[in-house]
Order: C-alpha cells, then sequence, then structure tokens
C-alpha cells in the first residue's frame, strides 16, 4: 500500500496526530529523518490534494478523502477475487476456493451496507457469473467424487474389520491409563510382564534399574510380576515428569502397548482394540486422534 493510502486509512481508524503516523511508518525507513520527510511531504500533498484537513494537532478525512480510501478497498477486494479466481482457473484447482468465497462473502456484506461498492464491482471486476457458475460445477464434480470414494472406503473398511484386520489406540499417560493396561493383562491372564528397552535410551535404562520391582534379564529386558502391579503404577505416577521421559515396550500376546514419552499405544487385532475402546469409554478415557 502506498504512503499516503496507508495514512489515509490510518486516519479513517481513529483520531490521528503528526506523532502517531510517524510511530507507524519510522520502522520502514533507514533513519528517522527520511520517515519524517517522506510523512511531510505525503501530508502536504493530501492537504493539498483536498482528501484531509488539519485541525489543531490532528488530521481529519475530507468527504473527498473518504471517497478515496473506500474506493480503495472496493478495488481491494475485487483485486483479490479477480487474482484467486486467475490462479484457480490456470491450475484447475479448488485450492483456493475457500479464500473465494470468503473474499465474495465479504464484498456483498458490504454491498448490502454500501451500494456502491456493487456498482464499482459491475465496473472494475475481471470476473462474471458464469465464471463462478464453472466454479461450482468443479466443486459439486469433486463433491460427487469423494462422496463414491467414501463409500467405497466405508465398505473396504468393513470388511478389514470383519476380518480382524490390526488397528491401535492412543491415550496420553496418566493414572486413568493403568486401568486400562491392568485390564488387556487380565484378558489375557498374564502373570509376568517383559519390558523390552531395546529402544537403549539411557533414560529408560535407569528408570527400570532404580526400581527394585523390576528385574533384569538381559542387556535389553526387564521383568516384573503381576503382583506387583499396583507398584508398578505407583512408581510412574511417583515421579511423573521422570516417567514421560522413558520409551519401552511390552508384548502381551497379540497385543503391543508401547510407552513412548507421555504417551501409550496400543497395536492389536480390531476386535481387542474395540474392547480397550469399549473399557476407555467406560473410564471416560478419551483417546488421541493422531
Amino acid at each position: 500500500m502506498a504512503l499516503s493510502d496507508s495514512i489515509l486509512l490510518h486516519i479513517s481508524q481513529k483520531k490521528t496526530n503528526y506523532n502517531d503516523l510517524l510511530a507507524k511508518m519510522v520502522s520502514n525507513y533507514s533513519s528517522i529523518n527520511s520517515a519524517k520527510a517522506a510523512l511531510s511531504r505525503a501530508l502536504k500533498n493530501l492537504i493539498a490534494f483536498g482528501e484531509i484537513e488539519k485541525n489543531n494537532d490532528f488530521y481529519f478525512l475530507t468527504e473527498k478523502g473518504r471517497q478515496t480510501i473506500e474506493s480503495k478497498l472496493k478495488n481491494k477486494i475485487l483485486i483479490t477475487i479477480n487474482d484467486l479466481l486467475e490462479k484457480s482457473r490456470k491450475k484447475s484447482s479448488l485450492e483456493d476456493v475457500d479464500e473465494i468465497v470468503k473474499n465474495l462473502q465479504i464484498f456483498l456484506e458490504r454491498s448490502k451496507q454500501d451500494p456502491s461498492f456493487l456498482k464499482t464491482g459491475k465496473t472494475s471486476s475481471n470476473f462474471y457469473i458464469s465464471d463462478l457458475e464453472t466454479l461450482k460445477k468443479e466443486i459439486d464434480s469433486s463433491v460427487s467424487h469423494y462422496t463414491y470414494i467414501s463409500t467405497v472406503l466405508t465398505n473396504h473398511i468393513q470388511i478389514l474389520k470383519d476380518e480382524n484386520f490390526e488397528d491401535y489406540l492412543i491415550f496420553n499417560l496418566n493414572e486413568k491409563i493403568f486401568s486400562i493396561f491392568k485390564y488387556v493383562l487380565d484378558l489375557n491372564s498374564i502373570e509376568e510382564i517383559n519390558i523390552d528397552c531395546s529402544n537403549q535410551y539411557p533414560q529408560t535404562f535407569n528408570f527400570f534399574d532404580e526400581n527394585s520391582i523390576f528385574t533384569k534379564k538381559n542387556d535389553f529386558i526387564y521383568k516384573f510380576n503381576i503382583k506387583d502391579y499396583d507398584l508398578f503404577k505407583a512408581i510412574f505416577l511417583k515421579d511423573f515428569d521422570k516417567s514421560l521421559s522413558v520409551r519401552f515396550k511390552i508384548y502381551v500376546n497379540d497385543i503391543l502397548v508401547r510407552f513412548s514419552f507421555g504417551k501409550v499405544y496400543f497395536f492389536a487385532p480390531f476386535t481387542i482394540i474395540e474392547k480397550i475402546a469399549k473399557k476407555s469409554e467406560d473410564l471416560k478415557l478419551w483417546k488421541l486422534n493422531i
């Protein structure tokens, strides 16, 4: 935006003096003196053209200045719509359709308040109703295509569910997650739990080495007995910041449970994941959508 336009817009928005204008524009110049010189010239020209007037220390828009800034704003919206439609035509893409509709909405709403907006649009726009109708046909075609794809994908998903394909759930690590994990262990009648630390994160090894309920089986595997489950839970909740820094896996028959930096992942056949999801809903533990 040219300096004179910027000044007119600023004055139109609030009561303005010289220092207000200087503070707004000084960052665009190499020195304060350069900014002052440019501002003084612009103000002198705007007064000479009858677009602003000065009363005491403040500047005000004249009727001519108000018409100028309204025209600039109208043209700006129309230019944006023109450019977006041209871009859409060249790319044969619906990428900018949201912006096109949004700017058209602004243009039409302002036209209700000021009929001159629409009058300006009739003579200043580079687009026609037919252009918008073409765009709508492309949207309708796209909607029809994706509706079909969605139907096909829904059928595919159901087939995979019927075949008990693999699925997963993700939760934040908190107190309720240990009820879910215990539910998984009880489903499989597990008595001893093996913890796989093969990711080799030092903080994970330190975490298990510091707590005596865990027995080290080899370089990467720790174990603990299900009778110590309450202690297992207490250890994680006692020093929660430290718990957020560990990463390990636990295999429970067909289920993989992965604790990773504050999140808990369950990977398993769909029927098992469905049971875990139902249990989480009962506990009001909400899964994450990642």
